[in-house]
């Protein structure tokens, strides 16, 4: 078929975290057209078309949409793109979830207020502006400081003073495209992610999984395992504080991700955005569920048909994020990597970079060096098998 008579996906963004949803759009047949400001992305490179136009633009975008006659638009893994990519839906008429609320649910100040508005649990936070005097915090005793907009866990870090505070601030505000950031209360409990899929403004498909984090004072995922430790009724609770939250933003189709915490039997949504998540969840499904859920969203963008949601138990299994405890030459186990690659239970394992690469600390998403995905019989196995795979690699920066 001919590109003249292949549908157009536009993508915003095209960094490592986009690539796979480029690849599949263009495996199922679909054109696709990339954008954003880093022309080095790898993405551009595979895309049928690259454009150089910030994601945040949306003047600029709704430009090459239209100049590109695009069936679908998708912001996958970036919620700093998905507020174009919601007024772009609306302005051409295609699938996509409301601009207004979409806009709420990304900035992480707005949903804060989303949630106090709505009565809705959430945790004590202040915002702060970058020209403003540090605030009063007496009665916290661990705070997180974020971006208000901002993806990837960049400049966010977890503090017990002020002192602590004054430090982190000038990372968060350079990461924070509002120029603003927030200040809340930490909380502890399960931290918990939640890939899903809504239907007619009802979940019609979840994944609860369970998030790994690296050693605070960061909070950077590194890993998801499933199926969830929760129990039932708690998985119960998780799914209805996220319909709940969905209903009252008006998001009714597509496909959603979640993070949340259950904390004394009550369910916090930190985050959440009507998109595909990152840190491999989407490979996560694949493989879990024999479900590819790109694919459904690609279809689902540009107007055909998704196919049917899956029904089945996920099969134990695990992505495991790896990056440096130090900043350094990068070190691993090159050996053991080659021997852990014939492993049955790997299913895939590879590093971004060669031994021996500088590199920073896995602070946020831009710092991994690598990901293994992992199955097994019981949850319980698979637990072992991710602590026997670290050990084994012994990532590091020398």
């Amino acid at each position: 078929m001919s590109d003249r008579n292949k549908k157009t996906l536009l993508v915003l963004a095209a960094s490592f975290y986009q690539v796979d949803t480029i690849q599949t759009a263009q495996r199922l047949g679909y054109r696709v057209v990339t954008t954003d400001n880093r022309p080095d992305n790898p993405g551009h490179a595979i895309a049928d078309r690259a454009y150089g136009a910030d994601t945040c633009d949306i003047c600029a975008v709704l430009e090459i949409a239209r100049k590109e006659h695009i069936a679908g638009v998708l912001a996958p893994c970036t919620d700093i793109a998905m507020p174009t990519a919601a007024v772009v839906a609306a302005e051409l008429g295609l699938p996509g979830p409301p601009a207004d609320t979409t806009a709420i649910a990304c900035d992480k100040a707005r949903f804060r207020d989303f949630q106090a508005a709505n009565r809705l649990p959430h945790p004590r936070y202040l915002r702060i502006e970058s020209n403003a005097a540090l605030p009063e915090c007496d009665g916290l005793k661990k705070w997180i400081v974020k971006p208000c907009q901002s993806s990837g866990s960049k400049g966010i870090r977890v503090i017990n003073s002020v002192g602590e505070l004054r430090d982190a601030l000038p990372e968060s505000f350079g990461f924070s495209k509002s120029g603003s950031v927030i200040l809340e209360e930490f909380l502890p409990g399960y931290q918990g992610t939640c890939e899903g899929w809504l239907r007619g403004g009802k979940i019609a498909w979840h994944c609860l999984l369970d998030r790994q984090t690296v050693p605070l004072p960061f909070v950077a995922t590194c890993g998801h395992h499933l199926p969830t430790v929760l129990t039932p009724t708690e998985q119960t609770c998780v799914l209805d504080a996220i319909g709940e939250v969905w209903r009252r933003l008006g998001v009714t189709d597509g496909p959603f991700d979640c993070d949340f915490v259950l904390n004394n039997k009550t369910v916090f949504i930190l985050e959440l955005s009507p998109r595909l998540g990152g840190n491999a969840i989407s490979q996560l499904v694949r493989l879990a569920f024999d479900f590819d859920l790109i694919e459904h969203t690609v279809r689902w963008a540009c107007g055909d048909n998704p196919g049917t949601l899956p029904v089945q138990e996920p099969r134990p299994s695990a992505v495991v994020i790896f990056g440096s405890d130090r900043a350094g030459s990068l070190s691993y186990r090159e050996d053991e990597a080659a021997r852990l690659s014939h492993e049955p239970w790997i299913h895939s394992l590879a590093f971004d970079q060669p031994v021996g690469t500088l590199v920073e600390p896995f602070t946020d998403g831009r710092r991994r060096v690598g990901q293994a995905l992992i199955v097994a019989d019981t949850r319980a196995e698979l637990d072992r098998r991710v602590i026997k795979l670290r050990q084994a690699l012994t990532v590091t920066g020398i």
